[in-house]
Order: structure tokens, then sequence, then C-alpha cells
């Protein structure tokens, strides 16, 4: 177990995977899907906030660096229009059941169960991201993702007291990290693989 101040070293460099997505995409490179992103931007900065209702110290600024790059990833895909990614309307349903998962939060005043509902929202906004980058590889950073999976790693292990409030949002951005960032590293299969498999 590393000491409580890592887990800001590990928000820090989480930051920087998505600062590096920020960059691929300003450059045209990467082509952010910006239903997903904008909500990634919004949810965590609910959990944030319930986290530092809760008292939360440390670990929650994981939360904020989680909501900070991704706001600042829409902004950027507007800059370039090789960055843009057009949606489909799976994402728009995706979305509205996300928006539904922060409805759910408001309506509720017990934290854990926010935090509970907050998740379930980002996960079903990263649904359009993991099918885009099994499908469209190319079209993602893995660098910038396995760098996040790393900051966010270390921001587990730096966990004092292992409870829902404190290790559930890190476990998760830690794994989805890892997961994007294997999806986003092979190369395109052929057309016809891809759409008998989806």
């Amino acid at each position: 177990m590393l000491p409580d101040h890592f887990a800001i070293i590990g928000a820090i460099i989480g930051s920087l995977g998505g600062f590096y997505y920020l960059y691929e995409t300003l450059l045209g490179k990467a082509q952010p899907n910006r239903i997903t992103w904008l909500l990634w931007g919004i949810f965590p900065m609910v959990i944030f906030v319930a986290q530092r209702a809760q008292g939360v110290a440390g670990v929650s600024w994981v939360s904020f660096a989680a909501g900070l790059t991704p706001l600042l990833i829409v902004i950027a895909s507007f800059f370039n229009p090789k960055a843009y990614w057009k949606s489909k309307p799976r994402d728009y349903y995706l979305m509205a059941a996300a928006i539904l998962g922060i409805l759910l939060w408001v309506m509720t005043d017990q934290p854990n169960l926010a935090l509970l509902f907050s998740l379930m929202a980002d996960m079903l906004a990263g649904v359009p991201t993991l099918i885009k980058s099994y499908r469209h590889p190319h079209s993602e950073s893995w660098v910038a993702y396995a760098v996040s999976a790393f900051g966010f790693g270390i921001s587990l292990l730096s966990i004092q007291i292992h409870n829902i409030e404190n290790t559930t949002f890190v476990v998760y951005v830690f794994l989805l990290n890892g997961v994007l960032a294997l999806l986003a590293s092979r190369s395109p299969k052929p057309k016809q693989a891809i759409s008998s498999l989806l």
C-alpha cells in the first residue's frame, strides 16, 4: 500500500493521459465521441461532489481529474475538423439512459447511492467509445488510455481504507482505461470480420 498522498500523484498522471488525448484531438489524430466525452466530464464531477460530501479527501481529486480533461477534449474537438466523430442514434439512447442515472442521483440524498447511479451513468456513456475502440482502434489513442490506467492504478494502490466511497470509482476508471488501451492498441480488423462479430 502506498502513502495517501500518492492518490493525488496518480490523479496527476491519470490527467496526463487525458492531456495527451487532448493533444492528439487538437492534431486530429484522435476522434473523440463527443457524447461520451461530455458525459465523462460531467459524471466524475458529480462523484467528486458526492465524495467531498462524505469527507473523502485525497482520493476525491481522482474523480475531479477524471472529469476535467474530458470536458477540455470536447472543446478541443471543435477546433480540428479531423477530430470529429459522427454520433449514431444508439449514442443518443445511451446518453438518455446516462442522464436518467444522473436524475436518479439528484432524487437521492444518499451519497453512496449517488456514487452508484453516477457510475452506472458513466458506464452507459462509455459504451459508444468502447464499441468505437473495438471497431475503429485507429480513431483512439491507446497511449493516452494506458497512461491514465497507470496513473489511476497508483491511486488505487494508495487507498488506505477500502469502502464504497473510497474504492469504487478508482477501480472503475482504472479498469475502463485499461480495457480502452487494449482495444485501441489493436490493428483494425477487416470490415467483414467486424460486421460478423457485432
